[in-house]
């Protein structure tokens, strides 16, 4: 006799028979979710002539699903950085809102791609995602202040142009209308321009913030 609670979808038998009824598309795409992992890491996109922000929200061998503050159009080519010089190439494969899903050309080592290495195997540092960007600010020292134009922006860094001839490993504070400022230190001068260090890592809204504005 057969108990009236029990239920058919409990079977083994129907369970393996409902996997073999999927399609090889609908198993593929089961096989990408279960490999999915969720994140939220700053990426700079860039597609033609076009760059601009982005924040990863998933992640599989397959492709990216990012929140981006710029439009890309359904099939276009894009390349993604979440170091910077680490780019992955994909095509926009959908869109909804501020949402894209984008499909690698190849499917890529999830765990080695969001591992967060401090020194390359070549012994260089390895820097978050640099934005260009032309914003005028200014340079805040012990006893005086002087101009600058900040050229692009990481959350752990900057560069700018400054004509005030600053010691490297001076120490000074960042500042720009309208945002929060952020201290660092000068780690090299090259003519006219500087690259300095924050302090304190950028939040996700800090950065936004400072690259909303440009000249």
């Amino acid at each position: 006799m057969i108990d009236a609670n029990m239920s058919l979808r409990s079977d083994p038998v129907f369970e393996e028979d409902t996997e073999v009824a999927l399609s090889a598309e609908e198993l593929a795409e089961r096989r990408r979710h279960a490999r999915s992992m969720r994140v939220m890491r700053v990426a700079r996109l860039a597609a033609l002539d076009t760059e601009g922000f982005g924040m990863v929200r998933d992640v599989s061998p397959g492709g990216m699903m990012i929140d981006a503050n710029f439009d890309l159009d359904i099939g276009q080519t894009v390349s993604v950085a979440l170091l910077d010089d680490q780019e992955l190439t994909g095509t926009v494969a959908w869109k909804d809102g501020n949402m894209l899903g984008i499909q690698f050309v190849e499917e890529i080592p999830v765990d080695e791609i969001l591992a967060k290495p401090s020194v390359k195997p070549d012994g260089k540092r390895v820097r978050h995602p640099r934005f260009a960007v032309q914003k005028e600010v200014e340079l805040k020292l012990d006893t005086t202040s002087t101009d600058a134009v900040l050229h692009d922006i990481s959350q752990r860094g900057a560069k700018l142009k400054c004509r005030a001839r600053l010691r490297v490993h001076s120490n000074l504070l960042l500042r720009a209308e309208g945002q929060r400022p952020v201290g660092g230190t000068v780690k090299w001068r090259a003519g006219d321009m500087i690259g300095v260090e924050f302090h304190r890592l950028l939040t996700v809204d800090e950065l936004e913030q400072w690259l909303s504005f440009n000249l």
